[in-house]
């Protein structure tokens, strides 16, 4: 007999932490019917205290393995975003079979010790078994080092996820390992057995053909562009727009959440785009600290989008999950969607509008949704891939 999958969804969002968190788990509980949940991938805002939080859910849920990470903005819901001003919290549970899923984590400084320990521990507790697939949820930082260390002990196998986020990149994030909530570390959740599972990653950016050589860059600091200062060249790139942060320094964020730039990669037949979004300007050194890494020689090139592009891109990444999976709708169990926190804030209020997308395409299937610092995804030909700027989905159906 080939076991099925189930997944619930619940939300919350009363005053008090434990009062959210018993309602999410009853509503996720309620969808699960009589399956056990084997994980919980939890999510709060930071408007609540991070511990009373994580202690909560350990409560609910006695013995099943937690993880996840805080979320930016609120919890993404069908009906749209969920936070009316004193913070959201959330939960996916897994329910199946014993084996279904296992969690796993690392709080290493080193992103790729990090990533190595936390998948060695993932595939000891699955009795040496590889992964389907890793949820992957990180502080934001070491992503890029992180995946490389996954990759080196689970070799081939997808991770999707996105990174912890607050309302303000204030560092009040917390990754949620199955101990306790962190500020610094990776949580892996993951998938084992016959589910099927569709994933996509994608950001709704076109190339302007304004492009430029990374000729002096540090981990996430842009240091110069073909010679020149960084900041100089973007300056140009931007006609203006960040004009008063070039002489006095600051936050660029909101200026270049439509008009990121990106690393561009040769998949032969076709390029893929590494969107980065760049963050703060140094000004007495023209440096651009950016939120995904850039190596010295790779070509830097302007890209640009729109909000109605954004909205509309929810619909084009169900499509892209749904034909990587094979998967029709009606086949759909539950979903994580991944919405990077930079695009929500260039959307607004519209935001809502690209999350009925869901509830109009994939109507009554249980959607956990985050606003994240950072979005990862498996692009087939290049691999797990950290970026910024763009939408990450996983959709989960039986076999």
């Amino acid at each position: 007999m080939k076991m099925t999958v189930s997944i619930g969804v619940g939300v919350g969002d009363a005053t008090d932490v434990e009062k959210a968190v018993h309602t999410a788990v009853k509503q996720a509980r309620a969808q699960l019917g009589d399956m056990p949940a084997q994980a919980a991938y939890i999510t709060s805002t930071v408007d609540y205290d991070a511990a009373r939080v994580h202690a909560a859910f350990r409560e609910e849920l006695p013995g099943v393995p937690l993880h996840g990470v805080t979320t930016s903005l609120g919890v993404l819901t069908p009906a749209g975003v969920r936070n009316e001003g004193h913070g959201a919290v959330a939960v996916l549970l897994v329910g199946g079979a014993p084996g279904t899923a296992f969690v796993a984590s690392s709080t290493e400084k080193d992103g790729r010790r990090a990533g190595e320990s936390a998948a060695r521990e993932l595939v000891r507790k699955a009795g040496g078994k590889m992964p389907r697939m890793i949820l992957f949820n990180a502080s934001p930082g070491e992503e890029e080092e992180m995946l490389a260390g996954i990759a080196s002990v689970c070799p081939d196998v997808p991770c999707q996820g996105g990174s912890a986020a607050d309302h303000a990149i204030a560092g009040q994030w917390s990754v949620f390992t199955h101990e306790g909530p962190v500020s610094v570390g990776v949580s892996l959740l993951g998938l084992f057995g016959e589910m099927r599972l569709g994933t996509a990653l994608s950001t709704p950016y076109s190339p302007t053909g304004v492009r430029a050589r990374a000729t002096g860059a540090e981990g996430r600091s842009l240091l110069s562009l073909d010679g020149q200062p960084a900041a100089q060249v973007l300056g140009r790139w931007m006609d203006g727009a960040i004009d008063d942060q070039l002489r006095t320094g600051g936050n660029i964020l909101a200026q270049t959440a439509l008009r990121p730039i990106a690393v561009r990669r040769d998949m032969g037949s076709r390029d893929h785009y590494v969107t980065v979004h760049p963050a703060h300007i140094h000004a007495e050194r023209g440096v651009v600290d950016v939120f995904a890494r850039i190596e010295p020689h790779d070509e830097v090139c302007l890209m640009t989008g729109t909000a109605e592009g954004l909205v509309n891109e929810v619909a084009h990444l169900i499509d892209t999950a749904l034909a990587h999976g094979g998967l029709t709708t009606r086949d759909v169990k539950g979903a994580s969607l991944i919405f990077c926190a930079g695009c929500a804030g260039a959307l607004g209020p519209r935001i809502d509008e690209g999350l009925r997308t869901f509830a109009r395409l994939l109507p009554g299937v249980p959607l956990l949704g985050l606003c994240t610092f950072g979005e990862q995804g498996h692009i087939p030909g290049l691999g797990n891939v950290h970026q910024d700027l763009s939408l990450s989905l996983t959709l989960f159906a039986s076999p």
